[in-house]
């Protein structure tokens, strides 16, 4: 009973500790004269975080009484008292930063600096005016220097970054916030800069929307060709200090390119040489971002690169299923596979590499193997003979080469879908029935491939448990107490005790 009575106890602590610090905080701004040793209290109350006092809930606190204070500073109070409130509201802002790197903290304590900002904005401390721009820079300052990549900052900061003020202050931010030395040497700093910098988001979507953090900052408008220049010069300078990096820099150098700076560059054709040696050096991630990136390039910039095809058959190999990248993989493939005008002999090596990966590949991938075969039989249909070849019915008389890295010279043209066939026999219901899309004629429209990349074993899981099935008797005789079969086996030799 007294462990009853001690887990009440803490469940009661935390809104018992919140309606004291609410009344405090009541008791404070309603005072005719600021008592600067109760705000003192409450600052220190966030420095030492008691056990029993949570501390965001301190941090929500000082966020109202702040507030208050900021309106309140700006039309009265005496110098001496503006001072000293003055003094405690930086300290408060300290432990907020440091609060920032507590990943149980850093969404309450990013919320509250974002909100004194916005009325710091409309109450500027004298002497400065305008938007608060020191307090980002402090926020990302201590992002930038934190020992370990603060994830759950980066992605609460993320959706202050959706506002266009913030957006534009950010990047100019980073601009003096970009480290000296070359980022092999501070490898942390140096992703925790590019975690940031992937913030950075000019997409049509944001841009569309504009909205604002500081309703004033509505005044000046925002210019997308003017942070476009910006970009451009930040990211000139982080490909300087690029050279040599580790693996890790490497991948999230492309991943940050990718997704946010490419489309944004004046003059993109300058990455060509970058992204055929990312292709060329490495392999894995790296080289499926890379060729990623040449796919855009040969989009928009006409560019040509004659291996593309090779290189793009042999990053199907079985520890891809293990990619983090492995959706864009098939996204890629499903683009650079969509003309009709391919050589049969080429597509036919991708269709048998499909085919061999799907025996081995995590039911999830299998199915999207599966339909890509019959997308790529539906658009070339020549292939189809593949399907009815009786001259390589198993992996013994099958020509198919899956160790030559060259597609066209695999002989997949004159193998068959032997594979697809076995996969009818496959123990999850989901992947027999699609491969018995071979079994009659192939359907008129390709499958969409789209819903499939981001589906997982669970998911096919629990599909097969809301799935109806039939119902089967185990017994053809109705028991009605705990007794075995009649003139079965098991009475025959065993009696129950």
């Amino acid at each position: 009973m007294k462990r009853l009575a001690a887990k009440k106890d803490e469940d009661n602590a935390e809104p018992l500790a919140k309606k004291q610090l609410q009344s405090k905080a009541n008791s404070l701004l309603n005072a005719k004269n600021v008592d600067i040793k109760t705000l003192k209290g409450f600052v220190q109350l966030l420095k030492d975080t008691p056990d029993n006092v949570p501390a965001g809930e301190v941090m929500n606190t000082l966020e109202v009484i702040f507030k208050n204070l900021l309106k309140r500073m700006a039309t009265k109070g005496s110098e001496k008292q503006t001072q000293k409130i003055q003094e405690l509201y930086e300290e408060t802002w300290l432990l907020l930063l440091e609060n920032l790197l507590v990943d149980s903290e850093s969404s309450t304590a990013l919320k509250v600096c974002m909100q004194l900002i916005k009325v710091e904005a409309k109450h500027p401390i004298a002497p400065k005016t305008g938007w608060p721009t020191h307090r980002v820079r402090d926020i990302l300052a201590t992002l930038l220097n934190s020992e370990e990549t603060p994830t759950n900052a980066l992605t609460n900061y993320g959706k202050y970054c959706k506002n266009l003020d913030v957006l534009e202050i950010t990047l100019n931010t980073l601009q003096n916030l970009l480290p000296k030395e070359d980022f092999k040497d501070i490898p942390t700093k140096a992703m925790n800069f590019l975690s940031i910098v992937n913030l950075l988001d000019f997409g049509k979507s944001v841009l569309n929307t504009a909205d604002y953090h500081v309703e004033s900052a509505k005044n000046q408008q925002f210019s997308y060709e003017q942070n476009q220049k910006r970009l451009n010069v930040l990211w000139l300078a982080i490909m300087a200090k690029s050279n040599a990096v580790d693996e890790k820099l490497h991948r999230q150098i492309l991943v940050v390119l990718l997704e946010r700076v490419i489309n944004h560059l004046k003059d993109p054709i300058q990455l060509t040489d970058f992204l055929m040696d990312s292709l060329h050096q490495f392999d894995g991630p790296i080289a499926l971002l890379a060729l990623q990136g040449l796919f855009t390039l040969m989009q928009k910039q006409n560019i040509t690169y004659p291996d593309v095809y090779e290189k793009l058959y042999n990053m199907f190999y079985p520890r891809m299923f293990f990619n983090k990248y492995k959706a864009r993989l098939f996204y890629l493939a499903d683009i650079f596979l969509t003309s009709t005008h391919l050589p049969e002999n080429l597509v036919a090596a991708f269709v048998k590499r499909l085919a061999r990966l799907a025996l081995q590949s995590p039911t999830e991938d299998a199915v999207i193997m599966i339909r890509f075969v019959c997308n790529l039989l539906l658009r070339h249909t020549g292939l189809q003979k593949l399907i009815r070849a009786s001259h390589a019915a198993d992996e013994l008389s099958d020509p198919y080469n899956q160790t030559e890295s060259d597609p066209v010279k695999s002989q997949a043209i004159n193998s068959s879908l032997w594979e697809i066939t076995l996969l009818q026999k496959h123990v999850v219901p989901e992947v027999a029935n699609a491969a018995r899309f071979i079994n009659s004629s192939l359907p008129i429209m390709e499958f969409d491939l789209a819903p499939l990349l981001d589906r997982k074993e669970c998911n096919i899981f629990d599909d097969e448990l809301q799935s109806k099935a039939k119902q089967f008797a185990m017994n053809y005789e109705r028991p009605a107490n705990l007794a075995l079969p009649k003139n079965g086996y098991v009475t025959k030799y065993w009696d129950l005790i």
